[in-house]
């Protein structure tokens, strides 16, 4: 299995090292094909990028993969989702990712992928558990293994009126991209939202009940900043619509506004208000064997 994994950057010094080194540590019985597509940073990005390339070529950085191929391109580009089109081009690989210049993958995540995927070679895209990190990297929450129906991605459900898909710990198999991608460029910021909505049009979307990866929450994030215009670029994508998207809607709203002590009422209720939904996921035996498994709620 090889995995081709793209991280889009400019001007991100401060922690693209951390990310660079969580893609290239993974250890396991696979391949690892890595591409950094650069927007012509201005600080010192490149020669960061450029160290790495370098250690690597002297044999100076320790492979723990099968075969490991770096490589990055330094051009002025029309924005994220540009340079991560850019990226996928030159893949080559048989799984597919991107992860932002700030976010990190956890140590087992591409061999816990990799497991999953060679036993249900019927999976076409598939996601884990995600930590949220501070500027200093330091764990600050966990979210726990939400499990997403398809129907509803479609819909343009989640994101908006419920729990977000983390973009950082998700992968998918080349040929799904090769169904439903590239990432429309005409977008900012809502160009995972937009890729969900295509994927979902051809394959349910598999939670992984194991931490895959990092999100780094900080002030100066476009998503952060700018996420009026974020939701913007997803009413333009899709207008959820109807008494499904109602109650929904409603759901999570009033989860929202009650305590944790109100957990257990809300997950019992779920799977009564919401027959249809999905309740598929992914867990691991006393063995670490990947094992498909119903859920009972949103959440594993």
């Amino acid at each position: 299995m090889k995995f081709s994994i793209v991280t889009p950057v400019f001007n991100g010094k401060k922690y693209i090292s951390e990310t660079i080194e969580s893609v290239l540590s993974q250890e396991g019985d696979f391949e690892i094909e890595y591409i950094i597509v650069d927007g012509k940073s201005t600080d010192n990005t490149l020669t960061i990028i450029k160290k790495y390339e370098i250690l690597l070529a002297e044999k100076k950085y320790p492979i723990k993969c099968n075969k490991l191929t770096y490589a990055w391109i330094s051009e002025k580009d029309n924005g994220m989702y540009d340079a991560i089109n850019k990226g996928f081009i030159k893949a080559t690989g048989d799984v597919y990712a991107y992860i932002n210049s700030d976010d990190v993958y956890e140590p087992e995540a591409f061999a816990t992928i990799a497991k999953v995927l060679q036993r249900y070679p019927d999976i076409e895209w598939l996601k884990g558990n995600n930590s949220f990190i501070d500027a200093t990297s330091q764990i600050t929450e966990t979210w726990p293994c939400f499990i997403y129906n398809q129907m509803w991605i479609e819909s343009g459900i989640y994101g908006r009126n419920a729990p977000f898909i983390p973009q950082e710990s998700v992968f998918w198999m080349a040929s799904l991209w090769k169904k439903a991608g590239p990432i429309n460029e005409s977008l900012r910021l809502a160009g995972d939202y937009y890729l969900w909505l295509q994927f979902a049009k051809h394959a349910p979307l598999w939670s992984i009940d194991k931490r895959i990866a990092r999100f780094r929450i900080l002030e100066t994030q476009l998503s952060n900043r700018f996420m009026g215009e974020y939701r913007r670029e997803q009413l333009m994508l899709s207008k959820p619509k109807g008494l499904l998207n109602a109650i929904v809607k409603l759901f999570f709203w009033l989860k929202s506004l009650t305590p944790e002590s109100w957990n257990k009422l809300f997950l019992f209720t779920y799977p009564i208000i919401f027959m249809t939904r999905n309740k598929q996921y992914i867990d691991f035996d006393e063995n670490n064997v990947p094992v498909k498994k119903k859920a009972h709620s949103f959440i594993a």
